[in-house]
């Protein structure tokens, strides 16, 4: 890699500093955003932030690692993640800072590949020297970066890894999640489904751990309730979904799919070619199609089900909501229909993105509880943030969200919306995460 410099609180390569200069003058879009620089900056407007000016040298800058999908696959999560989490930083810091130190960003791309990622992750640590490391929902690159972070002993956020033994059977005391996963997901969004849709489901998913673990998790829930559960394993890049699609059980109420990318838009399209979604109910997570308009869906999706961890569209977020969640979208260059200001063509990851809103907050407030200034006291920092009960405000948009101590797992509302004739997703139920909480499988509280 070429050399890098601090800039504005953002590490970019030497050679690029003009280039960047110009781009941050306005607002990019995504392809510019991959060309032009691994950072990618965001064209944050500030206006609304009273800035407060920093003693500097008074005490060194606190240094932020993240690293998300920016290129080779999950670019539509990896960009919104990165984009948030830069505004995110931008206020902070236009507020003062953590403990009257700035906050200085580096940002590397993970290329969707464990081995890069990991790689990238010693690289932080050993030569940037970051304090702590947040981004990605790459689950392989999530489990690549777990042996350094206990290793280092260093503080790792979760940006969107939906496996949920990371917090389970196989979580390390230094990872921290504040959004939810498969697990969770299947407990928020079973018993509506099993109440409203339908008592005999299939189950047609991605083979592989994501797709394993949502049937799973939701077809134990549907058959200990007295329901029946068929599933059925397409590889993630299927095209043709005719032969599979073809095995679903006649008598299935609820198709309940999980693929990512080109073949979650395929799957649904061919469940309408095939006539399928006239006699049974087409039901999934928001992840299939996060960061993609309904209208790239195609109307083929319309009379879906899926399970949103906060809602795309603005008037369907709760009105108690509205005051954080409007200053957090215009901070993100998020307007009120879900997309990008400037570029509507781009739909935002609204289910996934706001973990890297808070992350900073929680940082924050952990920081000032425990007084922590190095990574000598990394622990205690852990510990503190993982206790956190944060409420609903301009760094919590989302409403109320409670971290456990014993497993470092977040819980916040979920949403079940429906996909209306206007492609509009509408918000039918908000699933309370009092009723989604279950018993920790781990007590990190003594490892640490």
């Amino acid at each position: 890699m070429g050399s890098f410099i601090i800039w504005e609180g953002f590490m970019v390569e030497k050679k690029s500093k003009k280039k960047v200069e110009g781009i941050l003058k306005k607002e990019i879009s995504r392809r510019d955003f991959i060309k032009t620089t691994a950072l990618g900056a965001a064209g944050l407007s500030l206006s609304s932030w009273a800035p407060v000016p920093f003693t500097y040298g008074a005490e060194p800058p606190i240094k932020i690692g993240m690293f998300n999908e920016y290129t080779v696959f999950a670019t539509e999560y990896g960009y919104w993640m990165g984009k948030v989490g830069r505004a995110a930083i931008a206020k902070m810091n236009a507020e003062g800072g953590i403990a009257g130190r700035k906050l200085e960003l580096f940002d590397y791309d993970t290329k969707c590949n464990p081995a890069w990622a990991a790689s990238m992750f010693k690289k932080m640590i050993l030569e940037d020297k970051v304090d702590m490391i947040m981004g990605s929902i790459h689950s392989g690159v999530h489990k690549a970066c777990f042996p350094l972070a206990e290793q280092y002993k260093i503080p790792f956020f979760s940006g969107g890894a939906m496996t949920y033994e990371f917090t389970g059977k196989d979580a390390i005391p230094y990872y921290i999640r504040n959004h939810s996963h498969a697990k969770s997901q299947a407990i928020a969004g079973w018993k509506w489904g099993f109440d409203n849709l339908g008592k005999k489901w299939t189950f047609l998913v991605a083979d592989y751990a994501w797709g394993h673990s949502l049937a799973r998790e939701f077809g134990s829930r549907v058959v200990a309730a007295g329901g029946k559960a068929q599933d059925i394993l397409a590889p993630p890049a299927t095209a043709d979904f005719v032969p599979f699609l073809q095995k679903v059980n006649p008598d299935t109420e609820v198709l309940f799919t999980a693929f990512l990318g080109s073949a979650a838009l395929g799957v649904l399209r061919q469940t309408v070619e095939l006539g399928l979604h006239k006699r049974l109910q087409r039901y999934t997570v928001i992840c299939c199609t996060e960061g993609i308009g309904q209208e790239v869906v195609g109307k083929e999706s319309i009379g879906a089900y899926y399970i949103e961890y906060h809602p795309r569209h603005l008037d369907q977020v709760p009105k108690e909501l509205h005051p954080y969640e409007i200053a957090y979208r215009k901070a993100c260059g998020a307007d009120n229909d879900g997309r990008e200001v400037g570029n509507p063509k781009v739909t935002i990851a609204g289910s996934h993105m706001f973990s890297m809103w808070i992350y900073p907050y929680m940082i924050k407030l952990g920081i000032e509880q425990t007084g922590w200034k190095d990574s000598k006291k990394n622990a205690d920092l852990v510990k503190a943030i993982c206790s956190l009960k944060l409420k609903a405000g301009p760094w919590c948009p989302l409403g109320d969200l409670v971290m456990r101590e014993e497993d470092h797992q977040g819980f916040s509302d979920f949403y079940i919306s429906k996909v209306e004739p206007d492609l509009k997703l509408k918000v039918l139920a908000r699933i309370p995460k009092e009723s989604v909480m279950y018993e920790p499988e781990v007590d990190l509280r003594k490892k640490l």
